[in-house]
């Protein structure tokens, strides 16, 4: 599986960036994606009602399925999962000092930046040379 991080400050397109190499990146293979989630509020109306009665994990079944857990895993495992699953790309949102390939939309300090740019660049020419970029990586691997 070939992983790729988008990074960015607040507001500079990361979600639009990711959908579009998602949509690209699917005419190769299958495509999964992490969001980095942290101080997203799922604890509260039903799933926190639920934790709150002693639920483990909450599976939301829906026109998708969610699935809450309370564990709070790491990049790597999430990445494993969707390993496991079959994927054969990961896109992730955020994670910026993870030590994954990254598209940054900002102006951060980040490891294992690969290519930098604003979203108004984002047309057709450069989405195939982001495609070919992640094609051209090397396969994840854990860190352990």
């Amino acid at each position: 599986m070939k992983a790729i991080a988008v990074v960015g400050t607040k507001k500079t397109g990361k979600t639009t960036l990711v959908a579009a190499l998602v949509r690209a990146l699917a005419q190769y293979g299958r495509v999964g994606t992490v969001k980095n989630m942290a101080g997203h509020p799922v604890d509260r109306g039903d799933t926190k009602r639920h934790f709150d009665a002693g639920a483990d994990v909450v599976i939301g079944l829906g026109q998708a399925r969610l699935k809450v857990s309370r564990d709070r895993e790491d990049l790597e495992s999430a990445l494993r999962e969707l390993e496991e699953d079959g994927m054969d790309f990961a896109v992730v949102e955020g994670f910026k000092h993870s030590s994954l390939p990254k598209i940054v939309l900002a102006e951060i300090d980040v490891p294992n930046a690969l290519r930098r740019m604003k979203l108004s660049e984002l047309d057709e020419k450069t989405l195939e040379e982001l495609v070919e970029l992640v094609l051209g990586l090397e396969e994840w691997r854990p860190a352990h």
